[in-house]
């Protein structure tokens, strides 16, 4: 069954024309019978067990509902995941982890400690909130969940700043090893980037700043809303953004991702 998009509206106007609106603000008009538009609102906002207007499924109906799905007004069920309980593992003993366990919903089956093959394999999803960036730990972790199908989501404190992910989804949204490919790329100095995450990999680093309780609910909530709505509609909120959050002045900054090239072992071309 179709139903309408979070945050989207579907609506009749002063015209007589109807109304799609999105989340960012943009309007569209849309022109068509009454009975037609008037039956796919219902089933847009009806319940779950409510039958469909036999008027929908004539031509006309079809075009309708195909083209309200295509701009984003409706929601297929086929792209919901299946409802069930959440394995989640938590890997950190800070305030932004416990943040984290304490958001997510109640039912949802939790584990922590530090991230193995093993806890890959029995997780859903991995949470891992760091300290400083743990680069070689992470690029053992993207592996294994790459390996064993398990998304998993990240963060790290940087300056007095805390980074988030981009979360990824084997198959689907960029890999920490693009994330890092692509932070290399773009540094001025990348062989002195590629020293201070060796440095911070060590045992003895200076502590982090770790938020307030109030303020690592931010962080969390970010990282806890990614893994809901990845749960639920197959993809993060923040698809291939990573985010870094300012808690001493309540900002959130968004950077775009982009998937490294593939590239082939020479030779393989023939």
């Amino acid at each position: 069954m179709d139903r309408i998009t979070p945050g989207h509206h579907l609506y009749p106007g002063p015209d007589g024309s109807w109304r799609h609106s999105t989340p960012d603000g943009r309007f569209t008009r849309i022109r068509g019978p009454q009975e037609l538009l008037t039956a796919a609102r219902r089933l847009a906002y009806s319940a779950d067990d409510e039958p469909a207007d036999p008027a929908l499924e004539s031509e006309h109906g079809q075009a309708l509902l195909a083209a309200l799905i295509e701009r984003g007004a409706l929601t297929t069920a086929q792209e919901r995941s299946l409802p069930g309980t959440l394995s989640v593992h938590i890997e950190g003993d800070n305030p932004v982890a416990q943040a984290v366990a304490a958001l997510l919903p109640s039912g949802t089956r939790l584990a922590g400690g530090p991230v193995d093959e093993d806890a890959v394999r029995a997780a859903d999803v991995v949470i891992s909130c760091a300290g400083w960036l743990p680069d070689a730990h992470w690029q053992r972790v993207d592996a294994w969940c790459a390996l064993n199908s398990t998304a998993w989501h990240r963060c790290h404190a940087e300056g007095l700043r805390f980074v988030l992910g981009p979360m990824s989804v084997p198959g689907r949204t960029v890999s920490y090893a693009d994330t890092r490919g692509r932070l290399l790329a773009a540094a001025d100095l990348p062989d002195e980037l590629a020293t201070h995450w060796a440095y911070l990999d060590g045992n003895t680093v200076p502590p982090v700043p770790w938020p307030t309780t109030a303020a690592a609910a931010v962080p969390a909530g970010l990282l806890v809303e990614d893994v809901l709505r990845w749960h639920e509609y197959g993809a993060p909120a923040a698809h291939d953004v990573q985010l870094v959050v300012d808690p001493a002045f309540a900002v959130v900054e968004r950077h775009r991702v982009l998937p490294l090239p593939l590239t082939m072992p020479v030779g393989a071309v023939r």
